[in-house]
């Protein structure tokens, strides 16, 4: 690959990394978190990319320094996770862009979640291989071929490079091509994954033969980790085009290996996602003065906007950031809307997804006085004295350093003023755990993320459009124009992280990098497990609040301590038309970096 950095740029970028990779390498080993919020906001003029790794983020750059645009930026740093973070993320994964280009002034919404295969048979999942989820459920994640949906990303990225990119595959595909082929350093928050998702990839002989080291060890801090075959495919994908991985020869061997390992995935069905991902118009409010835009269904954003709108009633500076009295009321409004998700959010064209009542001003002024009395039962609760002050639930930091996340999101800003943040993901750590014969390609596990129940919004059937909750990230506008832009991984807790973040901006004041690292919170509602009877909350808003609040009868575990990624991995940019200035701000509770120029 050729760099067409100046040499002192060049330089710097070297700095750059040494002293990035030096600090996860160097700090000491309490998988998932950073201890202290010490890291300043991105700022730069023409051009922000914000992504769950530095390397990512390069990449990105390197086509706005090209003289890329967005959509090639966000590309090439989507791309780039296949290596770097490969247990979250890649080619045969799954995701959702939210886009703003500036010459249409329009907000578009392109979806490629997967879909579920057409020979599919819940009843052949019996007796399929099962892993621990890692949240203390025991053996109740499906990995293996059975579980994986008609994979999206390669066409999403495809098609969003072809309508609205200046680059080819080949160009942006060649940072990930080189990292793959070159290798990446393993990272704290690295080895925490590989050894939390080790279950999902021991049942795969080529699996174990890539992502495992030769011991069939899994990778640690000061290893550097490849994936050649990979790089390969995607060369030939370059070579040939996405064509070639949906309809040419790479689907055939796909289909081979499907065939032979017991999966459904077969050609026919990669035949028809090209055609299947196509823009559509997102779904919107009005909340303190900006439009917020999120993607309509299948995608669950629609929580989201319901989340701000309920809050929008009440006087949340009054009540003060990360008070009793905010949290009280964010935590019932969050817990409220995720009812609405689990029982209506589906394939539309399977089933009927009342958005507008979902979203009327009737609908949600009902929701808002449910909120209101529900706080103000659990404040008479704790008045007279029947608040139980619940204990930190005991669960064990090994059992929590093996959750099972498998998502990523990232953002880009150009210096045109093309906004795009997506959310990709395998489903469960490394997916499937299942590679496709000698292609290097590793496979979502989206079908374990709907009901196998039939009947339901989100009921598993084939042909289906995945019910996700990784199509929930936000863009807020004011004038026309986009001024924050934000999305998260965090399976479920999705749909409740973003909104915190960006009320930390909107409401309370606060630069998106602060907005990002302040103390969340995330009801703990997968899927099966609504209503969710326990919230997750970090530790950092004060031993009062958290009495406070297990007084008024939340049962909260605390037990994870000031910092967890299970409340999310935050990126997000924001940008002040007045100065030209964007502000990017990256999770430090993974390995997020955000970096302007």
């Amino acid at each position: 690959m050729t760099y067409l950095y100046p040499s002192n740029f060049r330089k710097a970028i070297r700095i750059f990394l040494f002293f990035v990779f030096t600090s996860f390498i160097y700090m000491p080993l309490h998988a998932q978190v950073a201890k202290e919020n010490l890291r300043p906001a991105a700022m730069g003029k023409r051009g922000m990319v914000a992504t769950a790794n530095p390397l990512a983020t390069l990449a990105g750059q390197e086509m706005l320094i090209k003289g890329g645009n967005a959509i090639d930026a966000i590309v090439a740093a989507a791309a780039a996770l296949n290596a770097v973070e490969p247990y979250m993320s890649g080619v045969a994964g799954v995701g959702y862009l939210l886009y703003y280009d500036v010459k249409e002034n329009r907000t578009r919404s392109l979806i490629f979640g997967g879909w579920v295969p057409e020979t599919f048979d819940a009843d052949k999942l019996r007796g399929a291989t099962m892993a621990e989820d890692g949240a203390g459920h025991g053996a109740i994640e499906t990995v293996g071929p059975k579980i994986v949906a008609v994979p999206g990303n390669l066409a999403g990225w495809n098609r969003a490079l072809t309508d609205y990119g200046t680059m080819n595959l080949g160009q942006v595909f060649a940072p990930a091509i080189k990292y793959l082929e070159e290798g990446v350093p393993i990272t704290e928050f690295d080895q925490a994954m590989w050894e939390g998702t080790l279950q999902r990839v021991l049942p795969h002989t080529e699996s174990v033969n890539i992502l495992l080291k030769a011991d069939k060890s899994p990778y640690k801090i000061g290893d550097f980790f490849t994936n050649k075959p990979l790089a390969q495919t995607m060369k030939r994908i370059v070579e040939n085009g996405a064509d070639y991985f949906y309809k040419g020869e790479l689907a055939k061997e796909i289909e081979a290996a499907f065939k032979a390992d017991g999966g459904f995935v077969t050609a026919k069905d990669l035949a028809t996602v090209l055609d299947k991902v196509q823009w559509v118009d997102p779904i919107s409010i009005t909340y303190k003065g900006y439009t917020v835009y999120n993607h309509p269904p299948p995608g669950m954003g629609i929580q989201q906007l319901q989340t701000l709108k309920i809050m929008e009633g009440f006087d949340v500076q009054k009540m003060g950031h990360n008070s009793t009295e905010y949290l009280a009321h964010l935590m019932e409004a969050i817990y409220l809307c995720r009812l609405d998700t689990d029982k209506y959010v589906g394939d539309p064209e399977y089933v009927e997804v009342p958005v507008d009542m979902l979203l009327s001003d009737a609908y949600l002024d009902q929701q808002r006085e449910k909120v209101r009395q529900r706080v103000s039962e659990r404040k008479t609760q704790a008045t007279v004295g029947n608040g139980e002050t619940l204990p930190t639930t005991a669960i064990s930091e090994e059992i929590y350093s093996s959750y099972q996340y498998a998502t990523t999101s990232l953002s880009v800003v150009d210096e045109w003023g093309n906004a795009a943040v997506i959310i990709q993901t395998h489903g469960g750590g490394f997916g499937s755990g299942y590679i496709a014969g000698k292609t290097g390609l590793i496979f979502n596990s989206a079908l374990d993320w709907m009901s196998k129940e039939p009947g339901l919004a989100n009921s598993v059937e084939p042909g289906k459009g995945v019910g996700w909750c990784v199509g929930g990230m936000m863009q807020f506008h004011k004038n026309g124009r986009p001024e924050l832009i934000v999305g998260s991984p965090g399976s479920f807790g999705i749909l409740q992280s973003v909104p915190q973040v960006a009320m930390n901006h909107i409401d309370f004041g606060m630069n998106i990098q602060d907005a990002i690292s302040a103390p969340r919170f995330r009801w703990k509602d997968e899927l099966g497990s609504v209503p969710a009877k326990e919230v997750i909350m970090e530790t950092r808003v004060g031993e009062g609040v958290l009495s406070d609040l297990r007084k008024m009868g939340f049962q909260l575990d605390s037990s994870l301590g000031p910092w967890s990624m299970t409340v999310g991995g935050a990126q997000g940019i924001t940008i002040d038309y007045s100065t030209g200035w964007l502000m990017g701000g990256a999770d430090p509770r993974r390995n997020g970096y955000a970096v302007g120029w």
